[in-house]
């Protein structure tokens, strides 16, 4: 689809649940940002913004982002914390700016108090190329590690390669959201366009389900982490038409991780992975099974054995290190509180408290101790 013709249209539902996503993740980070008193500054990004919403006034992730922060305002100033927006789109910032401009003028018709943002003061609007933009700004995320800052990249083709994946992995205090187009690569892995973004020569896509080509892109990155590093990623797949296209998330610390699982398993509360049945599972959409083994979904299943096979194996020593593994396996918590419940149960391991959600306020792990 063109872009005129992608602005001028109702979004399709493939479009809605990429702006679901990461919409519901910026209800659930901003205000842990906001509130922490680890960060003095606030940073969010939409790089490729677009116009801020379509013809038929629905609206895209900078609108959600306007839409969404109006409920902090007053937050925001007894916080005394500056909050900074920038929204970029190299073709399209004329009538993003306009539309921006109207929506905050519509805003202070009905806001008795003073605005706190103004014009390229801490609401920015610019008509950057992506890559250029990105590498000039680069150097002053690194430094500033006491500005929290979400970034979003929402692009119509391919923009992350090794090269920015390992950038953006190495933003202090930093999370992102990036829409990829996977099923093109799936279909053409042989393109020299699509190989200058990822080597295909690693990833197998005869051996995988079309349905599964973003999880398996989403897993090639997850390689390029390197093993000393403690980093989270996440992924979304989402069925647009007859192809398979996907959200890759990554985030430095538990907690958005958590949040972004939260997201996913609110969506698809079978696998949290996709607006659609992904795995094939008898369980999804409700529907009826007679047997109680099928109605336990095969990732949990799998993630319940590699669990109980870590712990007997001295991998996974702690509860954390449990909690760790299931946000590591797009996994909630409680699910591996679950699971360490249940070998409880079993008296498998010595009984200890568990906990469902915020691992990062366990004030000292405890030990798992097997039976």
């Amino acid at each position: 689809m063109a872009k005129n013709d992608f602005y001028n249209s109702k979004f399709d539902k493939g479009t809605q649940s990429k702006l679901e996503v990461f919409k519901e993740y910026f209800k659930e980070s901003f205000p842990v940002f906001l509130h922490s008193n680890i960060f003095d500054e606030v940073f969010i990004y939409d790089f490729f913004a677009g116009q801020g919403l379509n013809g038929q006034g629905e609206y895209g992730t900078a609108f959600n982002i306007l839409n969404e922060i109006k409920p902090y305002c007053d937050d925001i100033k007894r916080s005394k914390k500056k909050v900074y927006i920038v929204l970029n789109d190299k073709k399209e910032s004329g009538i993003l700016k306009s539309n921006v401009l109207e929506f905050f003028n519509t805003c202070k018709t009905d806001c008795k108090g003073n605005c706190i943002f103004s014009e390229n003061s801490n609401i920015i609007v610019k008509a950057e190329d992506f890559k250029t933009y990105f590498s000039s700004i680069y150097p002053r995320m690194l430094s500033r590690k006491k500005a929290a800052k979400l970034l979003y990249l929402d692009p119509f083709n391919f923009v992350i390669n090794n090269d920015l994946f390992n950038k953006l992995i190495n933003i202090p205090s930093a999370d992102f959201i990036c829409f990829m187009p996977s099923f093109f690569l799936r279909r053409f892995p042989l393109e020299p366009a699509f190989n200058r973004y990822i080597d295909t020569s690693k990833i197998d896509f005869e051996e995988t389900k079309p349905a599964h080509c973003h999880r398996v892109i989403a897993d090639y990155f997850k390689t390029l982490v390197p093993p000393d590093k403690e980093y989270f990623m996440g992924c979304f797949s989402i069925k647009k038409d007859s192809g398979y296209n996907g959200l890759l998330f990554g985030s430095n610390h538990t907690l958005g991780a958590e949040k972004f699982q939260k997201v996913c398993w609110k969506i698809d509360n079978v696998t949290g992975e996709a607006d659609y049945n992904i795995d094939r599972e008898l369980t999804y959409d409700k529907q009826g099974v007679l047997f109680e083994d099928v109605k336990i979904p095969w990732k949990i299943k799998q993630f319940y054995n590699d669990l109980e096979s870590q712990i007997k194996d001295g991998k996974i020593k702690t509860d954390i290190d449990a909690y760790k593994f299931a946000l590591k396996n797009r996994c909630l918590v409680k699910h591996a509180a679950d699971k360490l419940k249940e070998l409880m149960k079993n008296l498998k391991i010595e009984e200890f408290k568990t906990t469902n959600n915020d691992i990062h306020k366990i004030k000292s792990a405890t030990v798992i101790k097997i039976k």
